[in-house]
């Protein structure tokens, strides 16, 4: 077994968009417990029935969450954007975090979601600015 540190980002599409934001909560409390219990960290972002998340931690953990989520039919059409072996974390803090979907951050979260597919890099690195503003506030 690979303990090499990985990351993967992914994006999906909401199968039932009208209740993506409710469904954020469910998500986060299950993913909080199964992330600790697997020494996985990352964020997840969700706005307008669409989700992107990183996740962080051994190949092996990832993928056995990877195939929970893909099974999970709270999504669809989910594309993995960037999977890739790295020397530390970004979202070390956390287990789950998910960006707090308000009036002001609403664009910045549209923005970095909308970025997913053609620069998962910059959608990483505007996820982790996110979180460190929000943090500050």
């Amino acid at each position: 077994m690979s303990l090499t540190l990985q990351r993967i980002a992914y994006c999906s599409d909401a199968a039932r968009p009208e209740l993506a934001i409710q469904t954020l909560a469910e998500i986060l409390a299950v993913s909080d417990r199964n992330n600790a219990r697997d020494n996985l960290t990352g964020v997840l972002l969700i706005s307008r029935g669409r989700f992107f998340q990183v996740l962080e931690g051994a190949a092996q953990d990832i993928d056995r969450t990877l195939r929970r989520i893909q099974a999970d039919r709270r999504h669809r059409n989910l594309r993995i954007v960037v999977r890739e072996d790295v020397q530390s974390r970004l979202f070390d803090q956390w287990g789950m975090v998910a960006a707090q979907v308000t009036p002001s951050r609403q664009a910045h979260i549209d923005q970095v979601i909308d970025r997913c597919s053609d620069d998962p890099a910059a959608a990483i690195d505007a996820a982790r600015d996110l979180l460190d503003r929000q943090l500050a506030a």
